[in-house]
């Protein structure tokens, strides 16, 4: 074992080293309080000093009153070396903070004894420290289990949104909270258009590929405070909180932005479209979470039968206006 000998007398100082070395502990010396104070407090410190009560710079009795103040963690056993033999100095040395205290002069008997007594308690403080780290670690790798479990349970494994028993846990607490602060929300119901012909076309990587960069332009759209989920395959869910009726319409607005945006950056990745529909949650309405989705989802299929003729519009006035072409001449 490392010991500390804190003694200003040379002459017990080598005697005391002696005995220790002897008996196959490591010894470092010191001549005074100061010197012991810092080779207590370096990271390698003993676990065990023997203070000489009476120092000059700092006495034993004021070193373990520091030590006893400043210690976090690990701790040192000590062994207050006194010629003062009274019991108000015993006393007065063990209520400062020493463990342990021997009289000069010592019966190196008595010191073995002594020694190991406290060699006892040092390992068992150890043991107990190591003890205390294990199950500190064990209760931090609990909590990333429990908290990887949550997410696992919550969120999308292809888009890391929410799925749908995270949105509907998340989106119903919300509506309470909105009520109670008096506030409207937006409700958006979405579906990704051309996810079969994607599938069935470029393959159902490719069809996962574009859930994914869908699900990261809604996630760059919508506020933190937003939900978003995918409630799974091509539908997509977002509550946001907080937002009043002549905001919904540039909520909007801004998502369409960016997805036209991004195919406009990917020309040569498929195009990425949703069909939306949106309602707005007055703090007063006192409908369920279900019962605000089908009129958000009956407000997408509008969305989508319109954007349906748009395009069928779009095609057939290409084909009226297109050039004919002349058979050939022979």
């Amino acid at each position: 074992m490392r010991i500390l000998i804190a003694e200003d007398d040379p002459v017990s100082r080598r005697v005391l080293s002696v005995q220790l070395t002897k008996w196959g502990h490591e010894v470092i010396a010191t001549e005074n309080g100061l010197e012991a104070w810092d080779a207590i407090n370096r990271e390698d410190a003993p676990h065990l000093a023997i203070l000489d009560r009476m120092m000059p710079g700092l006495d034993g009795v004021e070193i373990c009153r520091r030590l006893r103040q400043h210690e976090k963690g690990s701790s040192t056993y000590v062994i207050l070396l006194t010629a003062m033999s009274r019991k108000e100095n015993v006393i007065e040395g063990l209520e400062a903070g020493a463990d342990d205290y021997l009289t000069k002069p010592f019966d190196r008997h008595e010191l073995r004894v002594r020694l190991q007594a406290g060699a006892r308690i040092v390992e068992l403080q150890s043991s107990l420290r190591e003890r205390v780290k294990e199950l500190e670690n064990a209760i931090i790798e609990k909590e990333q289990a429990e908290e990887a479990l949550r997410n696992l349970s919550l969120t999308d494994h292809l888009t890391g949104l929410y799925n749908h028993r995270g949105f509907f846990s998340l989106a119903e607490h919300t509506i309470k909270m909105a009520r109670r602060a008096k506030q409207t929300s937006l409700l958006i119901y979405a579906d990704m258009d051309g996810l079969k012909e994607i599938n069935d076309t470029l393959g159902h990587n490719m069809g996962s590929l574009a859930i994914a960069t869908l699900a990261e332009i809604l996630r760059r759209t919508f506020r933190d405070c937003d939900i978003v989920a995918r409630l799974g395959g091509d539908e997509f869910a977002i509550f946001a909180p907080n937002v009043a009726r002549e905001e919904s319409e540039s909520v909007i607005q801004r998502l369409r932005s960016n997805l036209d945006s991004h195919n406009a950056e990917h020309p040569q990745d498929c195009p990425l479209g949703l069909s939306i529909g949106a309602v707005q949650i007055d703090y007063n309405d006192q409908s369920t979470l279900e019962e605000q989705l089908e009129r958000a989802d009956t407000e997408m299929y509008s969305d989508k039968r319109f954007r349906k003729s748009q395009k069928l519009l779009a095609n057939n006035t290409f084909k009226t206006e297109a050039p004919s072409v002349s058979p050939a001449q022979t």
